[in-house]
């Protein structure tokens, strides 16, 4: 019989350390593939988070064939206390703790707890994020190679599916953007996962919150758990020719020189950081051409700090000066 229905599960690590995790599970009216996704694994993200909860809102059981697992909210504790990238109790990115430990803090209990309840149990997995209050995103797919062609080519083919314009591949057991992630961590056990980004500077904005959205229904229809058709941007999704991280040397008052979605030539400024009564002590240039896709815009950041990406695409696909 199809159902719907939502489970406050109460978890708690060694310290004494508590915490909520709703967790919504539809079965729908007939047998099928299973799909998990994972929202709130960081605080600040709400463009994910309100996209996340109006996906499970959608969700009618007698139009869905198979099962779709939802975390609405897979740091609660993070959520509530606005505390942006960790967990306010143990200090520890979620995002960087799969697939979890049932001996470690209260973060690692979540990992574990997601990973038991929901990503085991499903065919494909979307972990949903933006950028946390600090940082403006683009809308863009950070997807995984394992080396096993069968969950590689699975990954693109539902990356492609979704209709995000752009999509980085990156190992899924490398250091950056890999190892440790939820989507990494899954694809390495086999499953085929990818983090959707979108939005981010801590707003609300529907343009975001809608890609998220339609493209969490989109991987459901080309799955054949959701009804309906897919629905893309117009475009044929880029798969990046790579991603460059953009990271500064020394701290001080940020001044970001571009904005998400602009094209960037090479060498041309991206980023400065000033001293405090405002001289110009480092200024980071593009070492390659490419698409603006994430910006730190606070006005502080820390030496070796994070202050955005390149998407860099392929040579046929160069803008042409």
């Amino acid at each position: 019989m199809a159902s719907k229905k939502l489970e406050i599960i109460e978890i708690s690590d060694s310290n004494g350390v508590v915490a909520s995790l709703p967790i919504g599970v539809v079965e729908g009216k007939s047998p099928g593939r299973s799909l998990g996704v994972i929202g709130g694994a960081h605080g600040t993200e709400y463009a994910a988070h309100d996209a996340v909860a109006r996906f499970w809102e959608s969700l009618d059981p007698e139009k869905v064939t198979g099962t779709v697992r939802v975390v609405l909210m897979a740091d609660t504790i993070a959520f509530e206390k606005k505390s942006a990238y960790v967990n306010p109790a143990d200090g520890k990115n979620l995002n960087r703790m799969w697939p979890g430990d049932y001996s470690g803090t209260i973060t690692e209990v979540i990992a574990a707890t997601i990973t038991e309840r929901v990503v085991s149990h499903s065919d494909a997995v979307i972990d949903v994020h933006g950028g946390e209050w600090d940082e403006a995103i683009g809308t863009f797919i950070i997807a995984h190679s394992t080396g096993d062609k069968d969950v590689d080519d699975k990954v693109v083919a539902i990356a492609k599916a979704s209709g995000f314009p752009y999509i980085e591949i990156t190992p899924a057991d490398g250091p950056i953007l890999g190892k440790g992630t939820g989507s990494g961590t899954a694809c390495m056990s086999g499953v085929p996962a990818m983090t959707f980004e979108a939005g981010g500077e801590g707003l609300r904005e529907e343009r975001y919150i809608d890609a998220h959205y339609e493209g969490l229904w989109n991987v459901g229809r080309y799955l054949g758990i959701l009804e309906g058709e897919i629905t893309t941007w117009g475009a044929e999704p880029v798969v990046m020719d790579h991603g460059v991280l953009m990271k500064v040397t020394q701290g001080g008052v940020l001044r970001p020189e571009v904005e998400v979605g602009e094209w960037i030539a090479e060498g041309q400024p991206f980023t400065s950081v000033l001293s405090y009564d405002g001289e110009v002590l480092e200024t980071l240039t593009a070492p390659e051409a490419g698409v603006v896709i994430d910006v730190i815009n606070s006005r502080a950041i820390a030496a070796s700090g994070f202050a955005g990406k390149i998407a860099v695409v392929p040579p046929r696909m160069a803008r042409l000066d």
